[in-house]
């Protein structure tokens, strides 16, 4: 038995040996401008971006034997880092971290590959194809996902925020300002501390909207093939819209939805206190919830 337990040792010595050497650590520091743009771009693995309080940029990583190196490089206020692979058809994952300036503007381009931010609160673009995108923001965001989930999480500073995805739902949390959003094969779920302006459409997906209109605010939903679901009150209220071609429309305040004179749905027009603001509602193939209280 003894003899066996040291063979057996021997094997997982050699394997964890193995292991070890199919990855390797990297690490690289480039003094950065606290207001520049930095660049990110990963093929496979991981992004992890942080904000920090020094005029740096510092990238750690794990990449596997199928990455050939990473870039990092820094001049006229512009840093990149990039994920170089091998030319040949065997390639490997690359986890990076990666400390900014906090008010850094952040561009972050993904494949097969998972992006997080936080504390960033400069402006982000972030985009990924078979990967998730998890975020935290506090000024203008960007961000575009094939295949992968959305996250979303504000500090309920007014920002312009635009997001689409294909194939993957959408949680969008205390965000503020101006909403352009949509998805397609995919669920919309919005939350805003105050929005100007909310432009959201899902195509074979359900969406729900809730938040404050700032007086005079739009806010112009659609949905094809799901439901819509708007909570909505307003500092001045506002004129509203709601139309379903196949599907019940139902809300809050007691108002009755009338048949179309002309093809088949349903309609509800009216008018909520001051009548500053627009809302305008519809579906088709799917149900419209409409209330004015949060």
């Amino acid at each position: 038995m003894r003899g066996v337990s040291s063979v057996a040792m021997v094997v997982l010595g050699v394997w964890a040996g193995a292991a070890q050497a199919d990855s390797k650590s990297f690490e690289r520091a480039v003094p950065a401008e606290p207001r520049g743009v930095v660049d990110i771009s990963n093929v496979s693995g991981r992004v992890e971006v942080i904000g920090w309080d020094r005029p740096e940029v510092n990238v750690r990583g794990e990449l596997d034997e199928g990455v050939e190196r990473v870039d990092v490089t820094s001049e006229h206020g512009r840093t990149v880092v990039k994920v170089v692979l091998p030319h040949t058809g065997h390639h490997g994952d690359a986890e990076l971290r990666v400390k900014v300036p906090k008010e850094s503007e952040v561009d972050v381009s993904a494949v097969s590959a998972e992006v997080t931010t936080s504390g960033v609160l400069g402006e982000q673009r972030l985009s990924a194809v078979s990967g998730d995108i998890t975020a935290e923001f506090a000024g203008d965001l960007e961000v575009k996902t094939v295949s992968g989930e959305v996250k979303l999480k504000g500090h309920g500073q007014p920002a312009r925020l635009h997001v689409s995805s294909v194939s993957g739902d959408v949680r969008l949390e205390h965000g503020a300002g101006d909403l352009e959003a949509g998805t397609t094969s995919g669920s919309l779920v919005v939350s805003l501390d105050s929005a100007r302006s909310v432009r959201a459409r899902t195509t074979s997906g359900d969406l729900h909207f809730e938040g404050k209109l700032t007086r005079g605010a739009d806010l112009d939903a659609t949905s094809v093939s799901g439901d819509l679901k708007v909570r909505a009150s307003a500092e001045a209220g506002y004129s509203y819209e709601a139309r379903s071609v196949s599907g019940d429309i139902t809300n809050c305040f007691a108002a009755q939805p009338v048949e179309r004179h002309h093809g088949s749905g349903h309609t509800l027009e009216g008018t909520r206190g001051e009548g500053a603001g627009h809302v305008r509602l519809k579906t088709l193939s799917g149900e419209i919830q409409l209330c004015d209280r949060k």
